[in-house]
């Protein structure tokens, strides 16, 4: 069996998994691991990523540095999404990564993560009819799954961070609520392809999406999130819930904690807007992402990257 090792160097989080695969069996995941680096915190003043974020995430980076050597994995994949591709001084980041690890990162557009995505979805729950959304901290990936061989897809450049930056930096006031909802609504609506990728089921992935159907699963989700359905009228519940909760409050919730309480919110706006725009009869919440579309995308050569 060989052993191939994924990490998605996100805007909040850097994520691992190892993988193992052979040509008589199916890929299986071996390992996971997370670790919380926000690299694009304070990077819409000038849109230059942190020295400090920076070092968060070469920390992160050698550790599994370390772990990649010690579990004796014959191929490594390294992408990194939104924070990294909008940084004005990413070539600096990437050298620097390179110079301190070892690792290599290419750096993919909007286009490919959302390819991605799909092919992940396609190939871990099987569907072959709906709208993805992927909702990270950067920027927010929406898919249409068809019989299409290239499936409609946008890549919006804001994601939960950037939208609780951009609206929320003086308060989660009515106005503040509102205008987030107007500018997001209006992404949307210049999508005119999702009246024709409307189905009863959007399929969401990212850390926003996660970290809902934690709070909502309360104690039972300390674990990975496989497929977890939650209807329109809960997921507007779980909305006001949230949004009537101070940030301290929110650090207690289950799922949400200290890492996403300051911008959960700005998140779950893209749900609300998603959810009046498409009337699904549910969402369904899968872990499942890039990682996934990288692994398939190498052992089945779709050269997506």
């Amino acid at each position: 069996m060989k052993k191939i090792a994924v990490i998605d160097l996100g805007s909040n989080s850097v994520r691992m998994s190892i993988f193992g695969y052979s040509e008589n069996a199916a890929p299986k995941t071996l390992a996971a691991y997370r670790s919380t680096i926000r690299l694009s915190e304070g990077m819409s003043q000038d849109m230059c990523l942190r020295r400090d974020a920076q070092m968060r995430a070469v920390a992160a980076l050698g550790q599994y540095k370390k772990i990649i050597d010690a579990e004796g994995v014959t191929k490594v994949c390294t992408v990194a999404t939104a924070a990294v591709r909008k940084a004005k001084n990413k070539l600096e980041f990437l050298e620097l990564v390179r110079e301190l690890t070892g690792i290599e990162i290419q750096v993919i557009d909007g286009a490919q993560e959302a390819a991605l995505d799909a092919l992940a979805i396609k190939r871990s729950l099987g569907c072959e009819k709906g709208v993805i959304c992927d909702i990270g901290g950067g920027s927010t990936e929406l898919i249409g799954i068809g019989e299409v061989e290239t499936p409609p897809s946008v890549s919006i450049p804001f994601g939960s961070r950037g939208i609780s930056e951009m609206f929320f930096a003086n308060g989660e006031t009515a106005e503040a609520i509102a205008a987030a909802e107007q500018f997001v609504q209006d992404k949307f609506d210049a999508e005119k392809w999702l009246d024709e990728y409307c189905a009863e089921t959007v399929i969401g992935i990212g850390g926003t999406l996660r970290a809902t159907a934690k709070y909502d699963l309360g104690d039972c989700g300390k674990g990975a999130v496989e497929s977890y359905r939650i209807t329109p009228r809960r997921m507007s519940g779980i909305f006001g819930e949230i949004l009537s909760a101070s940030t301290e409050d929110r650090k207690k919730m289950a799922g949400i904690g200290e890492e996403r309480a300051d911008i959960i919110l700005g998140g779950l706006i893209f749900i609300k807007c998603l959810a009046d725009r498409l009337s699904p009869k549910s969402f369904v919440i899968a872990d499942v992402g890039v990682r996934e579309g990288v692994l398939f995308d190498y052992i089945e050569n779709h050269k997506i990257l």
